[in-house]
């Protein structure tokens, strides 16, 4: 029964945590937040930069290993 009274929320996808659904950072964990999917869960939203670096990291990994073994 009280399930029919509470306002719309999305739950945090790191940490579980209620939020109201204009928020768009975490007040918990202080991870960023998207819009609420079909479970009541905030998306994770897309990182570029995490991305960026990444690819950045493996290209200049595997230079360095090419580098190494074809001198």
């Amino acid at each position: 029964m009280a399930a029919e009274f509470q306002e719309p929320s999305k739950k945090c996808w790191n940490c579980f945590v209620r939020l109201p659904l204009d928020v768009t950072v975490c007040y918990a964990c202080k991870k960023k937040v998207g819009d609420q999917n079909d479970h009541g869960i905030a998306e994770k939203p897309f990182d570029l930069l995490g991305y960026i670096l990444a690819i950045g990291s493996m290209a200049g990994f595997s230079y360095y290993m090419w580098w190494l073994f074809n001198k």
